[in-house]
């Protein structure tokens, strides 16, 4: 499988994925920056990101690396690389990742913005 084109909803913060086999994947953002490639930290056998407050974050752009995969950029200034096969892992092992994740939250550690902005006119 491989892939021939990416989706960006903004306003529903997903991307998907379609493939040259007709099959689509679908993520949402908060999922893929928190899961980035890099970011998870084995702790008793298991991987848990130690990234919080990311709800709001949004993809501004991906970029292509040849046969490595693809740069994502996220809103918060973060950069990573996803293969086609960190993709597919990520597709496969959701439900096991954002149950551990989300059982890792604290009052600290939410997903929610840690700062509020506020436009004053």
């Amino acid at each position: 499988m491989k892939i021939i084109q990416f989706t960006l909803s903004n306003q529903q913060k997903k991307l998907t994925l379609n493939f040259d086999d007709n099959s689509q994947l679908s993520y949402q953002f908060e999922y893929l920056r928190v899961f980035s490639p890099g970011e998870a930290k084995a702790k008793n056998g298991s991987l848990i990101p130690e990234v919080f407050h990311k709800k709001e974050v949004y993809l501004k752009g991906i970029e292509p690396l040849g046969k490595y995969g693809h740069r994502l950029i996220f809103s918060d200034k973060h950069t990573a690389i996803f293969s086609d096969l960190d993709f597919k892992m990520l597709y496969k092992n959701y439900e096991n990742n954002w149950q551990q994740y989300c059982e890792s939250l604290t009052n600290i550690h939410s997903r929610e913005a840690s700062i509020n902005f506020t436009e004053i006119k």
